[in-house]
């Protein structure tokens, strides 16, 4: 291993095998100057090749032992301007705006630098920061002339509001052509010296087109199966005999057919007298043979769900889930009856199918019909 300071000739440096070793341990800094110093490193490996140099810095310090040096002075400056001294009372801890000098500044942002030097006569590292100007006169409070906000990063909008209120912007804002979801909302204000104060960002879920705590009329619905069409061009749901969804509960039933079997997802919104949408509300559907059995006295009766053209359909029972199921009948109806089958078995399983036994329908298994 090898280390060189400040670009001046490598210095090679035993290193004990297989173990990691601080370089402060291992490095002479003896004769370097207080302050920052660049170190760089390098290694040769066993066939003679240099590796590449790693650059580092180190603060040197001189001060024997660990002592606290005491500071003998603090200045600051603004906007890499000359530094300023100012004196800090002993021991304390000193808040700066009582202790910089910010006549003439401008209003805005301005760039703040402090450091200290201690008794040796050594100066320490700049610390940055930044600060904020305002030239109001006094302390007392600005009046707020107008307020504007912007959604999305779009234009702002002034808008007016009651003094001396507290304003709830969700009557204020128009969010009705913003789509559901979440929103990025900005604020700000102008003060009555024409200062524009710093923007406030918070974010909106919009839900619902529908304005809170108004009361509104649904003048159209509609359904869609599957995939959302988009509004306006789902199947139109038939208004009330009124014109209207004005009640708390509307009665109303639509009937859809030629849907094959299968589950379907469906959505459904409604539309107000202001010609807004809501979001859609989903739910599912099951199409399908549907095979319902219950009891009446010591009879089974089953019946079952089926599109027309169905000449015969077959019943089969088994007294376990997994069989063997036998014919116990046939019938062109869409129900039968198992009589006094409760005064042979406890439990029953069935299905049914066309002559051609081209789909069944069979009530879940583990689910059995008992008395």
């Amino acid at each position: 291993m090898a280390y060189q300071w400040n670009n001046g000739a490598f210095t090679n440096i035993d290193v004990a095998d297989a173990a990691s070793t601080p370089l402060n341990e291992i490095v002479a800094t003896t004769g370097l100057p207080d302050g920052l110093n660049r170190l760089r490193i390098r290694a040769t490996d066993d066939l003679g090749r240099t590796g590449v140099v790693v650059n580092g810095f180190v603060v040197v310090s001189n001060t024997s032992g660990y002592a606290n040096r005491l500071v003998t002075q603090f200045e600051y400056r603004f906007d890499g301007g000359a530094f300023a001294p100012v004196d800090v009372a002993d021991g304390g801890i000193v808040s700066l705006n009582q202790i910089l000098a910010t006549t003439g500044l401008t209003d805005g942002l301005h760039r703040l630098q402090v450091r200290t030097t201690d008794d040796l006569g050594r100066v320490g590292p700049v610390h940055d920061g930044y600060l904020v100007i305002s030239n109001t006169s006094s302390n007392s409070p600005r009046l707020v002339t107008s307020m504007e906000y912007r959604i999305d990063g779009g234009a702002f909008v002034p808008f007016d509001y009651p003094d001396n209120g507290i304003v709830n912007f969700s009557e204020i804002i128009s969010t009705n052509a913003l789509a559901i979801g979440l929103h990025q909302v900005d604020f700000r204000s102008l003060d009555d010296l024409g200062r524009v104060g710093p923007v406030h960002r918070a974010f909106l879920i919009v839900s619902s087109p529908f304005v809170g705590g108004v009361e509104h009329e649904i003048v159209a619905a509609e359904v869609f199966i599957g995939a959302d069409p988009g509004v306006g061009n789902g199947i139109e749901i038939p208004l009330p005999q009124d014109g209207v969804f004005d009640e708390g509960n509307e009665d109303f039933l639509q009937v859809y057919t030629d849907f094959p079997v299968g589950y379907y997802r469906v959505g459904f919104r409604t539309q107000d007298e202001a010609g807004r949408w809501s979001q859609a509300e989903y739910d599912s559907l099951l199409v399908g043979p549907i095979l319902v059995i219950s009891s009446a006295g010591n009879d089974a009766i089953l019946n079952w769900q089926f599109p027309d053209g169905i000449d015969q359909y077959y019943v089969y029972r088994s007294a376990n889930t997994a069989g063997p199921f036998s014919v116990i009948d046939s019938t062109t109806a869409r129900t039968y009856t198992d009589t006094g089958i409760f005064t042979l078995q406890d439990k029953g399983f069935y299905y049914v199918t066309f002559r051609d036994d081209s789909i069944s329908i069979q009530q879940p298994g583990g689910t059995p019909v008992a008395r």
